[in-house]
């Protein structure tokens, strides 16, 4: 893992930086999903992570040179 991050909820975001996927844990630390594969196409990155004050995701593509971004979902 390269960087943790955790939004307003307590859901942390992790980045396996060797599967090359984010991780998402309960605020209980329970796995709730991942996302994201090896690759330079959409949803494709490695590395780093954070979340904004507005809930957004960020990842830093060091490999690929650029950062994705996702929004939370409408409540």
């Amino acid at each position: 893992m390269t960087g943790v991050a955790a939004d307003w909820h307590g859901n942390l975001f992790a980045a396996d930086c060797y599967n090359h996927r984010i991780q998402t844990l309960s605020s209980d630390g329970s796995f709730l999903t991942n996302f994201g594969s090896r690759g330079d196409g959409p949803g494709q990155f490695a590395y780093a992570i954070a979340v904004a004050d507005d809930g957004a995701l960020f990842a830093v593509d060091i490999g690929n040179g650029r950062i994705h971004k996702w929004r939370p979902a409408e409540p």
